[in-house]
């Protein structure tokens, strides 16, 4: 693909910036450039690739899940309630957001 100035200036308008002359003949020519590469790209046999999106074969451990009763006080309320500021239904009262 060939990128001529005028393509640059329409690019540069549709992206709402304002170009120099100048701007316009270096991003002209970086534009070509990339695109080059990307023909580059496109010319490689890829059938019967997976697409990697990781440059390492990673895993994630799993591990059971462990249900874990709470520890309760003497009232039978949550104690991690003990510290809390202010306490609502048997939780953390937090400020409204809406």
């Amino acid at each position: 693909m060939l990128v001529t100035e005028e393509l640059t200036r329409k690019v540069a308008d549709l992206a709402r910036l304002e170009l120099t002359d100048q701007e316009v003949t270096t991003f002209s020519a970086q534009m070509q450039k990339t695109l080059g590469y990307i023909e580059q790209l496109t010319a490689v046999n890829t059938d019967g690739i997976e697409p990697q999106y990781q440059p390492f074969e990673m895993s994630t451990p799993l591990r059971e899940d462990v249900v874990v009763p709470r520890s309760l006080d003497s009232k039978g309320k949550p104690k991690v309630l003990e510290h809390a500021p202010e306490v609502l239904y048997d939780g953390f009262k937090v400020p409204p957001i809406l």
